[in-house]
């Protein structure tokens, strides 16, 4: 397993401002892609899509979000598709600080499967869902008391987090579990949820989804067995007028 140190902000209210990130990665392409040689590369088409998001610059650089360089996206992934023109990466941190070995990439263009749905987001093959934490609400999202914002995408978490509101990210509305399971993702084991309100903000197909008010209604019965308060709000803009 390699190790990089490196200089970065703090993450959890130290009072120092900084402190020592150990990047625990086994894939030696998602550590050279965390390394400063990547620091605020973005792509011009990245940038606009993160500030259609209204993701400030402060928010980009916390969560090392960066451009994938074409000639990485194949080997970052472990699969290759000559369709894909860019792609921006996420990286997941991790709560004992550091990031996850998990990839996962907005693809530029989005690409169409074989029922016409589009496909914006890839992961490596085989690998499960994880949830996004975000850098400055970090400390609250897991040990505090107020109330939780599970937010459908990492974007979308990021968005939330910088209204001062703890937040967390699933990847898509089943990111909660993993594929033939019901129950919640191990990394809910280090989110503080007994006692505690938790909002799930979906997308606005909630509304007219079937599918996906059955996922949100799992994702709530799992919530409650682990003694929390969920409940479901929605973007003003996505309530039908």
């Amino acid at each position: 397993m390699a190790f990089l140190e490196e200089e970065a902000e703090s993450l959890m209210g130290n009072e120092s401002g900084r402190e020592r990130l150990d990047r625990r990665v086994v894939n030696e392409h998602l550590e050279f892609m965390l390394s400063r040689v990547f620091d605020r590369s973005l792509a011009p088409e990245h940038v606009e899509d993160l500030r259609r998001s209204g993701l400030s610059d402060e928010m980009i650089a916390q969560q090392f979000i960066r451009s994938v360089p074409p000639a990485m996206i194949s080997p970052l992934l472990g699969f290759n598709l000559p369709n894909i023109g860019s792609a921006l990466l996420f990286p997941f941190r991790a709560t004992f600080g550091g990031f996850m070995d998990h990839v996962r990439v907005k693809i530029f263009p989005a690409l169409i499967d074989a029922k016409g749905h589009g496909i914006k987001y890839l992961q490596r093959r085989g690998s499960a869902p994880r949830l996004y934490f975000v850098a400055r609400c970090l400390r609250e999202v897991i040990e505090g008391s107020s109330p939780l914002w599970v937010v459908e995408g990492e974007k979308k978490a990021c968005a939330v987090a910088q209204l001062g509101l703890p937040a967390l990210g699933i990847a898509g509305v089943e990111g909660w579990h993993q594929a033939g399971k019901d129950q919640l993702l191990a990394d809910f084991d280090r989110v503080r949820l007994a006692g505690r309100t938790v909002e799930i903000l979906p997308d606005g197909d909630y509304l007219t989804n079937p599918n996906v008010e059955r996922s949100v209604r799992r994702f709530a019965t799992m919530l409650r067995a682990r003694g929390a308060k969920p409940g479901v709000r929605l973007l003003p803009r996505e309530l039908p007028r």
